[in-house]
Formats: structure tokens, sequence, C-alpha cells
């Protein structure tokens, strides 16, 4: 609806704008002197009677026709617009001016041929402006659905987020509710600010890194409950400003897929996050079996999926390198807050 009203407010100031310029140029072509008295002001207005009625029916048939590629049908009726102008204007000149105003005497000073010139040109220059207005309009749309479909893709991208966050993490709650009560409690209490972040704060573009970054370590923390006590695990935060914000959910399926494809035996997962100069550095590591197992096809949103929302909300601002040598998988993100 805003959009709708935008660009019938846009068409306005075209025409106002347009019709402004041709009748203060026509004005001062049809000045006898240097005067610019009333009988040439109502002489200007007269003449634009029939270019403004000429050129409000060749919008009209340029939305009729030219949009539907009927280029020899806007031809024909250009042509028989031309001569409805003609009529229009002599009878302007020959009977309205004198009921319009009966004080004065016009008559036109031009004949057929140079009226018929007038009136091909603003027929040619109105056919140009209303093309590019359409070329605007097409873009303006263009754009308008791709950051639509940007939304959509993103929400559904979240979506395949959240749900296996929370099977994963009720599995590994379930897998120690054999222990003591203090623990389970604790895992739970993260697993709710977890999901209250998910539910409330995910809906924004962008949100606060710190934020970001403590549901992480929570993510981690229950992560953990998986792991072997003889894990080595290392969490590394450092360099960060206050005031940094970032796409929600961006970093978790890499660290995700770092426990994921973690090799069991043994276990080592090292994570770094830092800012250096308004760039926010995630190094992911970890053991890895001799084969390569990170292809990003196995569960979860997958790896392809990652990348399509880094190219959806960053663009050219992220770098992501992913290699694999010697048992030790490294995933790098560069992103620029």
């Amino acid at each position: 609806m805003k959009a709708r009203k935008y660009i019938w407010q846009r068409s306005i100031i075209i025409q106002v704008i347009f019709w402004s310029i041709s009748f203060f140029v026509l004005f001062r072509i049809f000045t006898k002197d240097y005067n610019n008295g009333v009988v040439d002001f109502i002489y200007t207005l007269l003449f634009h009677i029939p270019l403004f009625i000429v050129v409000f029916i060749n919008f009209k048939l340029i939305n009729k026709w030219i949009r539907c590629q009927k280029y020899y049908s806007y031809f024909l009726g250009s042509m028989l617009l031309v001569l409805l102008g003609i009529v229009i204007h002599f009878v302007v000149f020959n009977y309205l001016s004198t009921l319009l105003f009966p004080g004065y005497y016009f008559i036109s000073m031009f004949s057929m041929i140079e009226i018929a010139q007038y009136l091909i040109a603003y027929i040619i220059i109105s056919l140009l402006i209303q093309l590019s207005k359409n070329w605007f309009d097409l873009q303006e749309s263009q754009i308008q659905l791709e950051k639509e479909n940007q939304q959509v893709q993103l929400k559904s991208l979240k979506a395949q987020l959240n749900p296996h966050f929370l099977f994963n993490s009720l599995n590994n709650i379930y897998s120690i509710s054999n222990l003591s009560d203090s623990r389970a409690k604790e895992y739970i209490i993260k697993l709710s600010d977890a999901l209250r972040y998910m539910l409330y704060r995910t809906q924004d573009d962008k949100v606060l890194l710190s934020e970001e970054l403590e549901y992480i370590q929570n993510y981690i923390e229950l992560e953990k409950l998986r792991l072997e006590s003889d894990a080595e695990l290392t969490l590394n935060i450092s360099n960060l400003p206050d005031n940094n914000y970032i796409a929600p959910l961006i970093l978790l399926p890499i660290i995700e897929n770092t426990f994921k494809h973690c090799s069991k035996d043994p276990v080592k997962i090292n994570i770094t996050i830092a800012v250096k100069n308004k760039t926010l550095i995630l190094n992911c590591q970890n053991t890895v079996e001799n084969q390569s197992i990170h292809s990003g096809t196995k569960g979860g949103i997958g790896l392809s999926n990652v990348r399509k929302r880094l190219e959806l909300i960053y663009q050219n601002d992220y770098s992501w390198t992913i290699k694999e040598e010697d048992n030790q998988y490294k995933s790098i993100l560069q992103v620029n807050l």
C-alpha cells in the first residue's frame, strides 16, 4: 500500500514539473515583447489545453499497447492523436476562448503543420518520460521482490536452526537426568535462556554481538554434556568493543558443525572469537577422522545454507575459508561488522 502511494505521489510530482517547464518555455516563445502581459499568459494557457489532453491520452495508449508490445497499434493511435489534437486546438481558439475569456479575442497563430509538430514533439517526450518511469518502477519492484525473497529465505533458515538446537539440547539434558538434580536444573536454565533468545531476539535483523556470544556460550555448555571427560575444549573470546551488532544465529552453524563432526578419539576442539578493526574473526578447529566428513550435507542446516545466509546478509563484507590438513579441520570466518 505504501509503495503504491509513493508511486502515485512521484507521478504527480513528475507531471507538475513537466507542465511547469512546458508552460514557462512556451510562454517565452509566445511572448511578443518583454512585458509578458496577461494576453501572452492566457494564450499560453489555451495552447496547453490540446497538449494536455493529447499527452493524457498518450499515457493511456502507452500503458495499453506499449506494455503489450503492440507497437503498430500504438503508432496508428499516435497519428490519430495528432489529428485529434489539431481539431481540439482550433476548437479551443475559435470557440472555447471566447466563452472562457469574453473580454479578449484570440486566434491561432500557427498552421496545421506547425501544430502537428508541437503535438508530435509532446507525444514523443511523454513517451520517453513514461518509458523511463516504467523502467524505474520495474527496477524498484525487482529490488523490493529481492528483499522480500531474502526475508523469506532468512526466516526459513532460522526455522531450520531452532528445532535442531532444541532437539539436541533436550537429548543432552536427558543424558544427565540420572545425575544430581542441581546439575540438570543448571542446564535447563541455560536451555531456557537460549530458547528465550531465539524466540525474542532473532526476529531482528541485527543483534548485539555480546548477546549473540552469550547465546553461543550457553550452546557450548550444553554441547559439553555429550563430550567425554577427557575431551579437550577451548573457548577464547577477546577484544569485544561495546555496541557491535551482528546478524543473529550466523555463527552458530559453524560452531555446531565443529562439535558434530569432531573425531571421538581424541576430541580436541578450539574456538576463538575476536574483533579486530571492526572485523569479527571466528576460528574453529577440531580433530577429524582420516576421511573428510565436513561436506555440510549430513543433518542440520548444512554449510551450504550458512553460506546462503552470509551472502544474503553480508554479500561482499565477509570471507570464509575452510581447510583440512593433518587430521585438523579449520573453519575461519571474517565478517565486517
